[in-house]
């Protein structure tokens, strides 16, 4: 049995791989032919009403006085025969009554009089026209009221049939309704309410999964074809009768009882891994998530079912339609469990390569907002994604018309088919109407005929022919036929059988034409892609290993060969050539610790080059052939002779690896210092690309920094692996220790108070009088309403809160206030304010104002501030935690009223002492600089977002509560040093790389509290240290153990840090071996 369900659960995660591949391919497929077997049903069942409506009605009336409840129908043929047999005496009389309706669109148009063959029926828009069958007279085509209104017959598949379904509908299940048990249709009520339930449940939770709309669309849609794969399969090969009202009455107990749960447990853990690896290919993970998770839960679900209603089918074969019915669920079960795991797996797919490219989108749009060229913001926001299925879909506002005008033309053309479609035969005008018959008692005619019609001597037949529309004529009914003489020539065109297969051939063709298309532009894209990315890897690696070569020959032979073949050798101008001349003359063998081997500074290579005069070389640059004639030296020469600016190189040359290294020789030339053709400072295997137009310029390389770890630290009961980039030995030990001693007490709890950056504009006004109605305007309901419509105008994700005002003199500085998604958001504000103040300018009133400076320092950025620390600036924090008294006695070596005496004494007192702004801790911005470092964020931005306040307090339990509120940590996911590779990868670590899809600014937010958790942990361990006096040896072990030439290791003279003054020999041994823990323990 456990082989059996591997073997079906290894055949569904196949299924899912193939259908995930070639989405469109099964998408498409399938709705085709669930479109042949939606019509094979609607002709099916059709087909029984139109025999049972298409035919003519007879009633005969026996000799005698009329009486409407004497009318009876005539059976069949035969009767119909004997009655209307001619008699020689006294002929039956018969009659032909045809039904018109006329339609006005108004009440106060009267219709055509009555006639002798003109009758009213009981209905103000009814009239019967009879002849006598002898004449067999035909309603003529139009008729004329008193006003001269032409009301003209119009062919019965006419739009004006719509109000004939509803009405008939309406009457059908009235009639229904009219006969049935009040508990029946109560339950029948309470079914269709569970059912609406059921598809809101669904819709509800796909769109927690994170899908609003599309996804559960699919698995309705899904569930529908299953369906009509069900019917098809019980209709056309069971040969099962399954009745319309049986199946209305059934399928809403069937949906309630069997729901869309299985969808959501199916669709969830695919969404969920997919938005977890986003990098990885989409149908490997489905794949995968369904053979280890969701495919055995689900065959076993719909299988179970299956055999349950097989099985009451089989023990009820006498009751046919209880037994039809647990038929049709069986198949459906199964049917159902086919089309998930094939048609709903591709929309899957499909919907994630359609997120996929909406993340890359909406990257790329924040980071142009940022400032970053579109370039590296299309570069890094590709490199976030799977490489697999980028550019699938393009983002373009026209696709976005061109779908709604698709949609919008199919249902009008839909609806106008159900009026006019060949496929559709009139059932409602064909139908006589209501009011002539009495259905609900019996078969007779209504008084509203019957008393108008004269009894012959024989007796009196009527034949009730099936109804005809007639409308006023107007400028729409003109134009309906205008469009439905043109729909009916191209139906005619399409019935023909020759025209018809040509078409489905096309069709066909077209299909799979634009599906190779689609796979052939993404695959082409991803080739692209790949072939670039390996292009560079080769190009690197060859430049690397010529250069080794070239520098494993002596010096003096290298020379030798260059001079002796200068005066002979042509022109090369091979990007190979020009980077091997000018790489690193350092081979990483012979690099010290330093990065240098003994101070020496090697010789540029650049005179190995042969360079052409100055004229000629002007003349390249001028034709733009920079990159493809010149070598490195050459255009090193340009830059030298001020012919050719060093921030222009990559514009140039095309290529920023390339430029980075000649900016580095012309700098080497133009500054007299051949450090930076050595390997000091390094420049290999970066991406350049990422840094141009974003990061910096006049790029001559990077600056490591170590990178160090601290934690796990439990944030929210979450652990985080908290990224430092720093010189400063002993902080991340610290910053470790404190995690423990937090961790130990349950770990950090963090609320964020505030989130809004700002920007705060300086403007002028001609004299105070002005300055001051602008201020009052801004802080008027109605100017606060105008500045945020122009602000939000001009950004997607940027939205303003508020904008604060003060006024100095005839100066008014705004403080805008806004939120900025995952970007730390100051380019982005910053093109807010602009257009807003110009706004202000043009619209408002103001055009007298004048903008002194799009930053007034009333932001404040860069700068300690009290409005920053008063209001916030960016994202506001606490972060708090409680430690255990014992904790703090062995993990920290302290104790907690120590602990609490010190906060107050120097985080109080010395600050205020020293009047500190913000000021109120021990050593906040080692943290916030160094994980600013390590997650590309702005280190310059430390000075405001340092501002910290850290409070400690005994509770009353002994143990020790601490807390720093942190009201200006300025932070983001996307834009500035975060596109950078080795940042981005920190964030990824951090689980809060780029935006959050779900909830756009959670992932900026998420960064803040683990930089104010990182804060607390470093406060408490150095508040620790210092309360124990353990600071220095801290210190000197760590920040003094540099290693000598000799190899040797300073001796460290242990000092008493206990009570009594007494060191145990272990803990000495400890600190002269290197102690991973700052403090003695």
């Amino acid at each position: 049995m456990l082989k059996g369900s591997m073997i079906f659960t290894e055949a569904s995660a196949h299924f899912v791989r193939l259908c995930a591949n070639k989405p469109i391919h099964f998408i498409v497929s399938t709705l085709i032919v669930s479109s042949v077997f939606y019509l094979t049903i609607f002709d099916h069942y059709i087909s029984k009403v139109n025999n049972a409506s298409y035919n003519s009605l007879t009633f005969y009336h026996a000799p005698g006085n009329a009486n409407s409840s004497q009318w009876n129908i005539v059976a069949n043929d035969t009767e119909f025969n004997f009655l209307n047999e001619p008699s020689s005496d006294s002929p039956v009389s018969h009659y032909i009554v045809t039904p018109l309706i006329f339609r006005a669109h108004s009440k106060n148009v009267p219709l055509p009089a009555n006639t002798t063959s003109l009758l009213s029926g009981s209905d103000r828009h009814e009239r019967f026209f009879i002849s006598n069958i002898s004449s067999v007279a035909v309603p003529p085509e139009t008729f004329e009221n008193v006003d001269g209104d032409i009301f003209k017959l119009r062919p019965s598949n006419r739009l004006g049939r719509y109000y004939e379904y509803f009405k008939s509908m309406a009457s059908i299940i009235k009639n229904a309704a009219a006969g049935a048990e009040p508990l029946d249709l109560i339950m029948v009520a309470l079914a269709y309410a569970a059912m609406l339930f059921s598809v809101i449940q669904l819709f509800y939770e796909i769109r927690r999964a994170g899908s609003k709309f599309w996804l559960a669309f699919g698995s309705l849609l899904s569930s529908v074809i299953a369906f009509l794969f069900a019917i098809i399969i019980c209709t056309e090969i069971f040969g099962i009768d399954l009745p319309l009202a049986s199946m209305s009455e059934g399928i809403p107990f069937l949906v309630a009882a069997v729901g869309f749960r299985h969808k959501i447990a199916y669709t969830v853990p695919i969404m969920n891994a997919i938005r977890k690896n986003p990098r990885s290919n989409i149908a490997d993970t489905m794949s995968k998530v369904v053979l280890t998770t969701t495919a055995s839960p689900l065959i076993k679900e719909e299988v179970l079912a299956a055999i349950i209603a097989g099985t009451v089918a089989i023990f009820s074969s006498n009751l046919t339609g209880l037994y039809n019915f647990c038929i049709l669920i069986a198949v459906l079960m199964i049917t159902d469990l086919f089309i998930t795991f094939t048609f709903y797996s591709a929309i899957i797919s499909l919907k994630a390569q359609i997120n996929t490219v909406h993340r890359q989108i909406e990257l790329r749009e924040a980071l142009e907002e940022e400032g970053v060229s579109t370039d590296v913001a299309t570069s890094v926001a590709v490199a976030n994604t799977d490489g697999n299925q980028k550019q699938l879909f393009e983002h373009n506002g026209s696709i976005w018309v061109f779908k709604i005008v698709l949609i919008l033309g199919f249902l009008c053309l839909h609806l106008f088919a159900l009026g006019t479609s060949w496929l559709y035969d009139d059932l409602s005008d064909f139908s006589a109407s209501t009011s002539l018959f009495s259905y609900s008692s019996s078969e007779y005619l209504t008084h509203s005929l019957a008393d108008k019609v004269p009894i012959g001597n024989n007796g009196t037949l009527i034949t009730v022919m099936p109804a005809k529309i007639y409308r006023r004529i107007t400028l729409v009914t003109n134009l309906e036929d205008l469009l439905f003489d043109f729909i009916s020539r191209i139906s005619l065109a399409i019935r023909d059988p020759y025209v018809s297969k040509f078409l489905f051939m096309v069709a066909g063709v077209s299909s799979a034409i634009n599906v190779y298309l689609l796979n052939v532009a993404r695959n082409h894209l991803f080739i692209e892609a790949q072939s670039s990315m390996s292009s560079k890897k080769v190009e690197q690696s060859e430049n690397v290993s010529s250069t080794k070569s070239e520098n494993s020959r002596p010096l003096s032979v290298e020379k030798k060969a260059t001079k002796n073949e200068k005066s002979t050798k042509p022109h090369t101008f091979s990007h190979s050539k020009s980077r091997k001349v000018v790489s690193d003359s350092v081979d990483s063998s012979t690099n010290s610790a330093d990065n240098v081997k003994d101070h020496e500074i090697v010789e540029d290579s650049s005179e190995d080059e042969s360079v052409r005069p100055l004229d000629e070389l002007v003349e390249i640059m001028k034709a733009g052939k920079v990159s493809e004639e010149l070598n490195d030296a050459e255009v090193c020469e340009l830059a030298t002779r001020g012919k050719m600016p060093l921030y222009a190189l990559e514009k140039h040359l095309g290529d920023t690896t390339r430029a980075v290294v000649v900016r580095r020789k012309a700098i080497a030339k133009l500054a007299n210092a051949p450090v930076l053709t050595s390997g000091r400072v390094p420049w290999k295997d970066y991406n350049y690309d990422r840094v141009f137009g974003a990061c910096c310029e006049n790029v001559i390389g990077y600056i490591p920094l170590p990178l160090g770890i601290a934690g796990p630290l439990i944030i929210d009961g979450v652990p985080y692996h908290i990224p430092m980039a720093t010189a400063e030995g002993c902080l991340v030990a610290s910053t470790m220790r404190g995690c423990k001693a937090l961790n130990a007490g349950g770990g950090v709890e963090t609320e964020l108070t505030s989130d809004g950056m700002t920007r705060g504009p300086c403007v002028r006004f001609p004299s105070l009088s002005r300055a001051g109605t602008a201020k009052r305007w801004l802080d008027s309901e109605e100017g606060q309403k105008s500045v945020k419509e122009a602000f939000n105008s001009t950004s997607r994700f940027a939205r303003l809160q508020h904008a604060r005002t003060a006024l100095a003199g005839t100066l008014l500085f705004i403080r805008f206030k806004t939120t900025t998604g995952d970007a730390m958001g100051m380019n982005m504000i910053s093109k807010g304010v602009e257009y807003a103040l110009k706004y202000m300018q043009e619209k408002c009133g103001f055009d007298d104002m004048d903008v002194v400076s799009l930053s007034g320092n009333y932001c404040t950025d860069k700068k300690p501030a009290a409005i920053n620390w008063i209001e916030g600036r960016g994202k506001s924090v606490v972060a708090a935690a409680t430690v255990p008294a014992d904790v703090v006695k062995k993990v920290l070596k302290s104790d907690v009223d120590a602990l609490v005496k010190l906060n107050i004494d120097k985080n109080l007192v010395g600050s205020a002492m020293a009047g500190s702004i913000g000021g109120n801790n021990a050593q906040a911005a080692n943290l916030v600089t160094a994980v600013y470092l390590a997650t590309g964020q702005d280190p310059a931005q430390n000075v405001e977002s340092s501002s910290c306040i850290t409070l400690m307090e005994k509770l009353p339990n002994g143990d020790l509560s601490i807390s720093v509120s942190m009201p200006s940590i300025e932070v983001g996911t996307i834009g500035g040093g975060t596109i950078l590779e080795a940042q981005a990868a920190m964030l990824e670590l951090l689980g809060v790389r780029g935006p959050n899809q779900k909830h756009p600014g959670a992932n900026a937010r998420q960064l803040a509290k683990i930089v104010a958790s990182a804060v607390l942990a470093a406060e408490l361990s150095l508040c620790s240290a210092l309360a124990a006096g353990h600071l220095v040896r801290a210190h000197m072990q760590h920040n003094r153990n540099s290693n000598l030439k000799s190899g040797a290791v300073k001796k460290i003279a242990p000092t008493p840090a206990t009570a009594d003054g007494v060191v145990k020999k272990d803990d000495v041994k400890r600190l002269k071996q290197g102690s991973k823990i700052c403090i003695k323990s």
